[in-house]
């Protein structure tokens, strides 16, 4: 998979590798590149019979303590049942790693392996609900988590992504990607500042940070985009992934779930188509941000679609 900035990558060699490795004391190993994520880059690690999965993030998207206060947050809800893998110290004792590698410093961090699929999963009925509890399981535990720090914890605005103002190479000047890419630069939001906020993943979905085997979730990983936010709004993108990849019907069956352990607020449904059209843009920007440049725009027929029933979605009792 193509990264958004693959320019701040780290180089994946056995030299480069090896020197990460070093600071956990692992010398004999074999690695396999994970070709997943738009963002970092994470790499199988076999070392004996043990397998890890390392993790090295981009340059200049984080630093040391906002890697640990990632952590921080999946050790709180691993404590609190919800299935995350354990991450390992150094040498040094500690969960994150800064190594200097080809005259640049990587934060990274090394991870236990879970058995199972991150993507292509098939979401079974039993699945969507399993996901669907477990998330409000986790909405409700990032409030309590919000709720015990002591720190500076700013409100979203409004909906509105800049992404696009970066997409300049358009194949052919194709007027449907054109015209797409400008609704979505004007697109903005206004989010009511009484929404129910909370530490949220952001990013949960059926085609990615989801470790499932034998129609289990066995967990939950990349907390990358982890941040305080309206609950909604990470409700809202995982949503919009039921609906594109199994439909209407399946969606509204995943909030109906849902609610069994957290009650949605109307100010919530209020916000609730904007935010899946919101997440709709970024999906369509991603896309077209990501492709390989020799190749045409990938194929956006679906994005289109929703753009125009989103809205809409909601009009009728579900």
């Amino acid at each position: 998979m193509l990264k958004l900035e693959p320019q701040n990558q780290i180089q994946i060699t056995e030299n480069n590798i090896s020197e990460i490795l070093k600071t956990y004391e692992i010398f004999k190993f074999t690695f396999v590149l994970i070709n997943k994520g738009i963002e970092n880059t994470s790499v199988l690690i076999t070392a004996g019979e043990v397998k890890y999965v390392l993790r090295i993030y981009k340059q200049s998207k984080k630093k040391e303590d906002d890697v640990l206060f990632e952590i921080n947050f999946q050790d709180y809800l691993r404590d609190h049942g919800v299935p995350i893998p354990i991450i390992f110290k150094n040498i040094e004792k500690k969960e994150v790693s800064v190594v200097a590698v080809g005259g640049k410093t990587w934060n990274c961090i090394m991870m236990a392996f879970v058995e199972g699929q991150s993507s292509a999963v098939i979401a079974t009925d039993e699945l969507i609900r399993s996901l669907a509890k477990l998330q409000a399981k986790m909405h409700l535990l990032g409030v309590g988590y919000a709720e015990s720090l002591k720190r500076p914890r700013k409100l979203w605005k409004d909906l509105h992504d800049s992404l696009a103002e970066n997409i300049k190479d358009i194949p052919g000047n194709e007027k449907t990607v054109y015209e797409f890419l400008e609704r979505a630069k004007s697109f903005r939001y206004n989010l009511n500042p009484n929404l129910p906020y909370g530490y949220n993943h952001m990013d949960i979905d059926l085609d990615g940070n989801l470790i499932v085997n034998n129609n289990k979730i066995m967990a939950i990983i990349d907390f990358d985009d982890l941040r305080y936010s309206p609950i909604i709004a990470c409700l809202g993108f995982t949503l919009w992934n039921v609906l594109d990849d199994q439909g209407m019907d399946a969606m509204y069956a995943y909030l109906k779930e849902y609610e069994k352990i957290r009650l949605i607020s109307p100010l919530e449904y209020e916000a609730l188509p904007s935010v899946l059209l919101f997440r709709n843009y970024i999906i369509g920007i991603i896309r077209i941000a990501t492709r390989d440049s020799s190749t045409s725009m990938p194929n956006l027929e679906n994005i289109f679609k929703l753009e125009q029933e989103i809205p809409n979605l909601f009009a009728k009792n579900y």
